[in-house]
């Protein structure tokens, strides 16, 4: 009985020990596919930002594929945003003798091959109202928007392109401030209604939306830009 026993008694041994030394593998396989999964969902946040880290800002050369809530309405990289300091944050903290450009935007507009960058500035809190108090009744006050559509674009480019030439303005500040006007041409086909004031004989030209000034010819008489 005992020369039976201890055979039996060596093989349940070694049956424990082989199955201990199996126990770690699987505990080992066990921590690895979590690892894998979460390596994955990682893969997955990162490729997911990079498509949300492109928000649209100023001008492409349709003035944007998608558009912002900006007068000018466009497609490019937040990479791109060129900024600037010593600007109010709003017309209220702003000097009265003429309108300041609001926030930190600067004028800018570059072209590579068939991409355009164009940024014009914001002009926060500048009404219609508190407009008149500083540069006084408007000569003309229109709102049809077939003047827009049809007039307002090449009446500003005659605008820019003097003031260009009378070396009030930049070759680039022209170009940034064409495409905002050309921003809201197109703005205005897609039913965008605008209210325009013109001053010194249709030379000076307001944009305002919702009582809310969008744009206004470049001219360093009346605005103040960076």
């Amino acid at each position: 009985m005992k020369k039976q026993t201890l055979p039996l008694f060596f093989t349940l041994l070694l049956s424990l020990l082989f199955l201990s030394a199996c126990v770690p593998d699987l505990k080992i396989n066990f921590k690895k596919e979590p690892t894998t999964t979460s390596s994955k969902k990682k893969t997955f946040k990162k490729s997911s930002s990079s498509r949300s880290s492109h928000p649209i800002r100023s001008t492409s050369s349709n003035s944007s594929n998608n558009s912002s809530s900006s007068p000018s309405t466009t497609t490019q990289p937040s990479s791109d945003i060129v900024t600037t300091e010593g600007l109010p944050r709003n017309a209220q903290e702003a000097p009265k003798d003429k309108i300041y450009a609001t926030g930190n935007l600067k004028v800018a507009y570059s072209r590579n091959d068939d991409k355009i960058f164009a940024q014009t500035p914001d002009y926060e809190g500048y009404t219609t109202a508190l407009v008149q108090t500083i540069l006084g009744n408007p000569e003309k006050q229109i709102t049809d928007p077939a003047y827009i559509a049809e007039s307002f674009e090449n009446t500003e480019l005659g605008n820019i392109k003097g003031l260009y030439h009378e070396g009030k303005i930049t070759g680039e500040q022209a170009h940034a401030f064409l495409m905002g006007a050309v921003d809201l041409k197109q703005a205005s086909k897609f039913g965008v209604n605008y209210t325009i004031y013109t001053y010194k004989n249709n030379t000076i030209q307001l944009v305002f939306e919702n009582d809310q000034l969008l744009y206004i010819t470049p001219n360093p008489d009346v605005v103040f830009f960076k």
